[in-house]
C-alpha cells in the first residue's frame, strides 16, 4: 500500500491535522518525502484542512468544558500553527463566555464539596478556592478567569 492510500485510510477513521498524518506515515515506515507528498496531495484534495479541524476542535472542546488556553495548547501539539488557531477561533459562529463557563464549573465544585456555609472557616474557604483554581486551571482557563470565578463562588 502506498503512502497516499495509507493516509486516506487513516483519515477515513477520523479527521486529523497535516502533522498528525505525516507523523502517522513516518511511524508506519514511510520516508519523510513520501509522507509529506501524500499529505500535500490530501491537503490539495481537501481531505486535510487544519482550519476546519481547529474550528471543530474548538467547538467540541468547549462542549466538554475546556478553556481556550488548553484548546490552544492541544491544537499546537497537533501541529496546527498559531495563526490558523487564532483564525479558527475568530471564525467561530459563537464562542462561549469563558467566565460564565468557569463560574458554572466552580459552582459544581462548590456543590461537590458540600457547598459554602456561614460556618466555614477562613482556612476552609481558602482551601476551597484553591481547589477551584486548580481544577479550572487544569481545564485550560486563564489565571484571571480561575481566580475571579473562585472568588465569586466562595464568598
Amino acid at each position: 500500500m502506498d503512502a497516499l492510500e495509507k493516509a486516506t485510510a487513516y483519515l477515513n477513521r477520523s479527521p486529523h491535522t497535516e502533522k498528525e498524518v505525516i507523523d502517522y506515515l513516518l511511524r508506519k515506515g514511510y520516508e519523510q518525502d513520501e509522507a509529506e507528498s501524500a499529505a500535500a496531495d490530501l491537503k490539495e484534495y481537501g481531505y486535510i484542512d487544519d482550519l476546519s479541524y481547529a474550528k471543530l476542535y474548538f467547538e467540541y472542546s468547549f462542549e466538554k468544558g475546556r478553556g481556550r488556553d488548553r484548546i490552544v495548547r492541544e491544537l499546537t501539539g497537533k501541529g496546527v500553527s498559531r495563526e490558523v488557531i487564532d483564525q479558527a477561533y475568530d471564525e467561530l459562529e459563537e464562542a462561549p463566555d469563558e467566565y460564565a463557563m468557569a463560574l458554572h464549573l466552580a459552582a459544581q465544585i462548590v456543590q461537590e464539596s458540600g457547598g459554602p456555609s456561614d460556618e466555614m472557616s477562613y482556612t476552609d474557604r481558602q482551601k476551597l478556592q484553591a481547589k477551584i483554581v486548580r481544577r479550572l486551571s487544569s481545564r485550560g482557563f486563564s489565571g484571571g478567569v480561575c481566580y475571579n470565578a473562585a472568588r465569586e463562588s466562595v464568598k
